[in-house]
């Protein structure tokens, strides 16, 4: 009887779920910055970043909303959506098209200890952060 016929369940719940995953608006700040990002400057969001070897991507230890990438002299963050989040030592996934992380890219985590599967979060534009 509660029955809507004008949407079917399960399209609701996946709207929802997509949602909760959806990047920030932009012009949205983080609460807090990332310590690992002082001192660097802000430059133009990026959609792309070329993979390296050397480096991973890994969850901010100040923001569970932060993803961070790179070392030295750039580091990229890229801002999760509101409802999207890992723990910092969440082991990450990622199935990358090419030989870049993109916007739109998918990010699984995994507990490091049970290997339980975590939150997919889609990745948004990856903000450098340069230090002078």
């Amino acid at each position: 009887m509660g029955y809507d016929r004008g949407m079917p369940r399960y399209a609701i719940v996946v709207a929802l779920l997509l949602g909760s995953c959806a990047v920030p608006p932009p012009g949205v700040q983080q609460a807090a910055p990332d310590p690992q990002l002082a001192g660097r400057a802000a430059g133009p969001p990026q959609r792309c970043v070329p993979i390296s070897p050397l480096q991973a991507l890994r969850v901010s230890d100040a923001d569970p909303h932060l993803i961070l990438y790179g070392s030295g002299r750039t580091l990229w963050a890229n801002p999760l959506g509101p409802h999207c989040s890992f723990r910092y030592d969440d082991v990450l996934l990622t199935e990358p098209f090419g030989s870049s992380y993109c916007r739109g890219d998918l990010v699984r985590s995994f507990d490091r200890n049970t290997h339980i599967p975590g939150p997919a979060c889609v990745l948004g534009d990856f903000i450098p952060y340069i230090r002078g």
